[in-house]
């Protein structure tokens, strides 16, 4: 099927969800006009009727799939419930348990669940868990690191690790230009993500 028939997009890039005043509405709605996939990002407290907010005055400005990045070492409970109800395309998940429970609540929705992962142990939790692609984040990145391996070792682990299953990984962090893409695309990513400016 390939990542693009698993994941829903057509162009191997992924917008990184940064603060939701930078990956808001108009950001992710121009990324999903451009066929990569753009992600919202929660914020790190519940508020349910803002995360409800966000999602469909995103879908005033594109009638492309994206998703949401939700950080579940805040508490998350009430945002995950308006992020399932709203049937975004993806779950973006990081720092926090991917746990066979979460993802079939994503599933029974119709939500496709990517972890962030930043080592092997974290890769085969995410697999056994049944999700739908792996983000690798490398220790290059910036902001919320959860790894100490840099990418270019990581992301061949986790692509041998994934083998023949139909789970796509995501290499993310460090990469700023083409360059860095083809690289990643070396190493067995089949996408990559993006942040922005400095935060790379």
């Amino acid at each position: 099927m390939g990542w693009r028939g698993i994941l829903g997009f057509e162009h191997g890039i992924v917008q990184a969800p940064l603060g939701p005043d930078i990956s808001g509405p108009h950001l992710v709605a121009a990324v999903a006009n451009t066929g990569g996939l753009g992600l919202l990002r929660a914020l790190d407290w519940d508020s349910p009727d803002y995360m409800r907010e966000l999602i469909k005055k995103t879908r005033t400005l594109t009638d492309k799939p994206f998703g949401v990045g939700l950080i579940l070492a805040f508490p998350y409970e009430e945002n995950l419930k308006i992020i399932l109800d709203e049937k975004v395309a993806v779950l973006q998940i990081y720092w926090g348990d991917c746990t066979r429970e979460l993802v079939a609540k994503a599933h029974a929705a119709g939500v496709k669940v990517i972890p962030q992962v930043g080592s092997v142990k974290s890769a085969k939790q995410a697999i056994d868990a049944g999700v739908d692609g792996i983000i690798v984040q490398g220790r290059e990145a910036g902001g919320h690191v959860i790894g100490q391996e840099g990418l270019v070792s990581l992301v061949p682990r986790v692509v041998d690790l994934v083998g023949d299953r139909e789970i796509p990984v995501i290499a993310a962090r460090g990469i700023v230009d083409a360059r860095g893409y083809v690289a990643a695309l070396a190493l067995g990513a089949q996408v990559f993500a993006k942040e922005l400016g400095c935060c790379n």
